[in-house]
Parts: structure tokens; C-alpha cells; sequence
């Protein structure tokens, strides 16, 4: 577990943080800054001379002596979100193909990982899905938060989500798409937007076998084999691309985004298509 928390760490030490900002409507948006409004905060933003109308107690006196004018300052408003988390770790989670990559639930652990810190720094507030811990903002509870992560509770219920948080769920969404979709309505009825994380092994997608292979199932325990591994290719990876497209579809009417990412695909890149999407 430290090795995974470690490179995690070491990935999001190089990235910024990762705020929810917001727009007039009070639907999220996305983006790499804090987000910018005019009002009482704690960061000086600017000034602006004072007009008839405006607060007389946002008047800074200092730079009004040394000027002719009045001026009012303006300071950056910042806005906390509550983003809760959670991460499937049954058995379906442990595969992996290559030895030179991680299982599919290390790199979902790393990816939350990830997310939780550049959350934190940004100042918002996060929770992990199903556990007793609330929810924790602030450096000093990052350790707290990814110990409760990694250990992530089987179903993802959840009765403290208020309308308006942000919720992450991790997985790699190989059940049928209509048992995903019971996942979100599990969770909240509040719930309006949220984001699927889909995490899976490189072979899952692009199915590289050859010959003989025998193939398992550790959710149902079957067994299947196969002489001829490459006959059956392009129906599975056709499979493979309905199934993923009905969960975006599903997902799209629930206000849902799904993002995929799979083991040879670098964590860099998958974070900052996370930014540039946000």
C-alpha cells in the first residue's frame, strides 16, 4: 500500500490542483484554477474605483489617501465543493495481463489516490463513499482520507451526499450497464451529476491472444476455453466497444460522464484529460 501511496504522491506532485468551479446557473464546471468572483474573501484580487452604490466598508483607505480617486478592493472568493469517492474492490479488480503493469484495482487505487490529493490542495472538501469517516478537507487529513479509500466498501451507499457534491465512483464497469447505472441511483436520489471512472487492463480492450487459452470469470467462477483464441477477436472487442458505448448512453441521461483509462496509458496523460475536460 505505501509503494502505491508513494507513486501516487510522486504523480501529483507535479500536477496542480483540481477545483470545481462554478457559473451563474450553480452547475459545475471544470477547469484548472480556483474559481474568480467579486466578493468579501480572504486573497486580494484588485481594485476598482468606488461608485455610487457600493459598499462603503470595501473602500481601501490606504490606497484612497495616496490617490485622488476612492477605490474599492476586491478580494477572490473561493468555493469549497464536496466531492465523495469510492472505489470497487472485488475480485474482478485484481486481474491484470502484463506483469510490467499494475492490476486494474492498484491502478484505481493510484488514480484515487491521485485525485484526493489534487482535490485537497485545491481546497475542497472530500469523502469516501460508504465509510464512517465524514467528510475532510485540509494536507493534514490526506492520509486519513487514502487509508478509508483503499479500503472502499463493497456497495457504494451513501446517505450524507447532499445535492450539489461531486461524485467519483472507480471501477472497471464490466457488469452489465444497467447494474452500473443501479450503482448511481444506490447511491442518492440528489444526485444530478457525477463522473464514472472506468479503470481496465490493456488486454480487455484490445484482446492480444493467440492460440490456446483457457478464460475465467472470478465474479460468476466459469471457465471457457479456447483453441483458437484470435477467431473469436473481433466479435469480443465488438462487444467490448457496444457495451462500453450503452454505459456512456446510460450514464449521459443521469447527467453522467464516463472516463476511461487503461494499464498502458500513462497516469499523466489520463490526469490532464481529466483537467482538459473538467
Amino acid at each position: 500500500m505505501n509503494k502505491l501511496i508513494e507513486k501516487a504522491k510522486k504523480i501529483s506532485s507535479n500536477l496542480p490542483p483540481l477545483k470545481f468551479n462554478f457559473d451563474n446557473s450553480n452547475s459545475y464546471y471544470r477547469g484548472y484554477s480556483k474559481e474568480k468572483k467579486r466578493g468579501i474573501g480572504e486573497e486580494f484580487w484588485e481594485y476598482k474605483k468606488f461608485q455610487l452604490g457600493d459598499p462603503v466598508r470595501n473602500i481601501d483607505w490606504k490606497k484612497t489617501i495616496k490617490s485622488k480617486d476612492i477605490f474599492i478592493k476586491f478580494k477572490e472568493l473561493e468555493t469549497s465543493k464536496k466531492v465523495w469517492i469510492w472505489m470497487n474492490t472485488s475480485l474482478s479488480m485484481k486481474y491484470k495481463n502484463s506483469p510490467n503493469h499494475e492490476t486494474k484495482a492498484e491502478r484505481a487505487s493510484i488514480i484515487g489516490i491521485i485525485l484526493i490529493d489534487i482535490f485537497i490542495r485545491a481546497g475542497e472538501s472530500v469523502g469516501i463513499i460508504g465509510s464512517k469517516l465524514g467528510l475532510r478537507n485540509g494536507k493534514e487529513n490526506f492520509f486519513n482520507l487514502v487509508n478509508v479509500f483503499l479500503k472502499c466498501a463493497k456497495d457504494p451507499k451513501e446517505k450524507r451526499i447532499k445535492k450539489g457534491d461531486i461524485i467519483i465512483l472507480i471501477s472497471d464497469f464490466l457488469e452489465k450497464p444497467e447494474k452500473s447505472i443501479s450503482k448511481i441511483t444506490m447511491i442518492s436520489d440528489n444526485i444530478k451529476e457525477g463522473i464514472l471512472i472506468q479503470t481496465l487492463d490493456e488486454s480487455e480492450i484490445n484482446f492480444p491472444f493467440f492460440g490456446r487459452n483457457q478464460f475465467y470469470d472470478p465474479l460468476s467462477g466459469l471457465h471457457k476455453l479456447f483453441n483458437k483464441s484470435e477467431v473469436i477477436k473481433k466479435l469480443y472487442i465488438k462487444k467490448v466497444k457496444e457495451h462500453n458505448r450503452k454505459l456512456e448512453i446510460l450514464c449521459s441521461r443521469f447527467g453522467w460522464t464516463v472516463f476511461r483509462t487503461a494499464s498502458n496509458e500513462s497516469y499523466n496523460s489520463f490526469i490532464k484529460n481529466l483537467y482538459n475536460r473538467f
